[in-house]
């Protein structure tokens, strides 16, 4: 994994803002670019995520924010300047409705802004901190409670589809909500890309932890991401949290997975 912003490894989980400090952001990302398409034979890769997260009120209040997301960008992506808070740490007035960003991200979005819609929300976006498809989300009953999400995509059907639930709940797959959204990624995304997490915090304050995380596609995982430091290369799987890169799967894999142990 590689850290940047405020995100931090802590305990075998990961940190993405500062407890301390009200206003905070950070990314966690996989230190190599995942192919989703091969561009020779126009073949889309299906796709599978889980993880684990808790968004965290961290002054009591009824109103908090920013929010947490998946995402899916360029390869080399870095948190953009004055991305902090609504925009997630993921875009700015620059990049947001921008075809050039070339991104997709999952949010669970605390905090309503002016182009939101009148509550708090999980979303889909395509290149855009507004949602394509979203549906109510109780951010503040669900203050604490550790969440999993599922994200699959479907290269047959050109679907991406999103679950998640809150164990402290049900287990049972009536108490899981539901969202998709068709769409191309040949046409959305570079044939290889740079996936992770961006964790940001406004004056309200706001606390996001990602405690586990798995990745599969059908997929080779693709060369190295330039520049970046490695050290404890593991196959098949993410290891332990405790530097500030850590390495993980080579390439030529037929079914390739990341983890990130429990």
């Amino acid at each position: 994994m590689v850290y940047s912003g405020d995100a931090i490894p802590s305990s075998g989980d990961i940190e993405f803002n500062r407890v301390d400090d009200a206003i905070g952001l950070g990314h966690a990302r996989y230190a190599d670019a995942v192919q989703i398409w091969d561009r020779k034979s126009g073949k889309l890769s299906d796709f599978t995520t889980h993880f684990t997260f808790i968004i965290i009120d961290t002054q009591c209040n009824t109103v908090y924010g920013d929010g947490f997301a998946f995402f899916l960008a360029p390869v080399g992506f870095e948190i953009p300047l004055n991305s902090t808070g609504s925009f997630l740490g993921l875009f700015n007035t620059t990049t947001d409705d921008s075809p050039e960003s070339q991104m997709i991200v999952v949010e669970f979005d605390t905090f309503v802004n002016d182009w939101d819609p009148p509550f708090a929300h999980v979303g889909i976006n395509r290149n855009s901190i507004r949602s394509a498809v979203y549906t109510f989300w109780n951010a503040t009953l669900h203050s604490g409670m550790s969440a999993d999400a599922w994200i699959s995509y479907n290269g047959t059907t050109q679907m991406l589809s999103l679950s998640w639930r809150y164990s402290a709940e049900n287990t049972s797959r009536e108490m899981t909500t539901h969202l998709s959204y068709r769409v191309d990624l040949r046409e959305a995304l570079p044939e290889k890309v740079t996936i992770g997490f961006s964790g940001a915090s406004s004056s309200f304050g706001e606390r996001h932890i990602l405690r586990y995380w798995e990745f599969n596609s059908t997929l080779d995982l693709v060369g190295e991401i330039p520049n970046l430091p490695k050290v404890m290369p593991v196959p098949m799987y993410l290891a332990a949290l405790g530097a500030r890169e850590v390495s993980s799967v080579g390439a030529s894999m037929t079914a390739a997975s990341i983890n990130l142990p429990r």
